[in-house]
């Protein structure tokens, strides 16, 4: 790999990795985003008309220190695309995006923005960071943050399915409408002795079902509903087309780690650790009933294991 540029580091925005991230891997990444993305060159990325990712680029110790970022980040991936700015960032707006509080006098806009939208996603899948043009910022998102899944499908399913192929016995259903349903449960099942079918019964939230743990978990939910859009990762499927049946599994967490979205306390974090297992199984279960794939909330492809 070529040393990237200190001046180009600093002119452009730049996702930066580990060795183990190839440019395959951002190759697809970038295809679930933008229409038309591909590897043009050995080095290149187009995600659109005159917007490209250039690399990997090796970066030394050196600019490491000026960008002021870990000892893994020893390659990276430069976008080139053109500044779009709007105006300076409304004092409402201020620490509720970290992208745009990078550019409070001039925030991104449009295809910039965009661009930079991706490259925070794909450090947050790929666990790296990001460093806007321009700033002395770099962010680093966290990869356990991205909790919620989606299983599009070709199937449809019902309600008591479902909650039968979850196996829990805290399943209750919110509601149902002619092209929709939602079941809840506890984020973290209750300690029981033997397994049982879950059976749904009733409506509610489920948050009055205990889970027995030290620390609140939140709710989780299951919702059955046809999407508009699907996501363009899916696009290439048969069946993904527009009105395509999709059963997104959500969590509802305490409104502590709400408040704290970065700052979790160490106990918090197994909670969610334990919960992200919980919202795998729930996904892996309605795949395997009805088939399909599974899409994380940033729009990528995720592969599920099967225990």
């Amino acid at each position: 790999m070529t040393d990237l540029d200190p001046k180009a580091a600093h002119l452009h925005h730049l996702l930066l990795t580990d060795d183990e991230v190839a440019q395959t891997d951002l190759d697809s990444l970038a295809r679930s985003w933008f229409p038309g993305a591909g590897q043009i060159s050995m080095d290149a990325i187009t995600l659109g008309p005159g917007v490209f990712l250039t690399g990997p680029w090796a970066v030394g110790g050196d600019l490491r220190a000026r960008l002021d970022a870990p000892t893994w980040a020893t390659s990276a991936y430069l976008a080139l695309c053109p500044a779009e700015r709007a105006g300076a960032l409304p004092p409402d707006l201020l620490g509720t995006d970290p992208i745009l509080d990078a550019y409070p006098h001039g925030i991104p806009a449009g295809t910039e923005l965009e661009v930079l939208r991706f490259l925070a996603a794909a450090a947050r899948r790929l666990a790296g960071a990001l460093h806007p043009a321009g700033t002395a910022v770099l962010l680093q998102p966290d990869p356990a943050s991205a909790v919620d899944l989606a299983v599009f499908a070709p199937t449809s399913l019902t309600a008591e399915a479902v909650a039968a192929a979850i196996g829990r016995d805290d399943v209750v259903l919110d509601g149902r409408t002619r092209r929709t349903w939602s079941i809840s449960m506890p984020a973290l099942p209750a300690p029981r002795r033997g397994r049982r079918a879950a059976v749904v019964t009733g409506t509610g939230t489920g948050a009055g079902a205990g889970a027995g743990d030290a620390e609140p978990a939140g709710i989780l939910q299951v919702v059955s509903d046809r999407h508009p859009m699907p996501p363009l990762a899916i696009g290439a499927l048969d069946w993904a087309t527009p009105g395509a049946r999709g059963y997104e599994v959500r969590w509802h967490p305490p409104e502590e780690y709400l408040a704290r979205p970065g700052r979790l306390s160490l106990s918090q974090r197994r909670v969610r650790a334990a919960v992200i297992a919980e919202v795998e199984r729930i996904a892996h279960a309605v795949q395997q009933l009805a088939g399909g794939v599974v899409v994380d909330d940033d729009g990528f492809l995720v592969a599920l294991d099967a225990s």
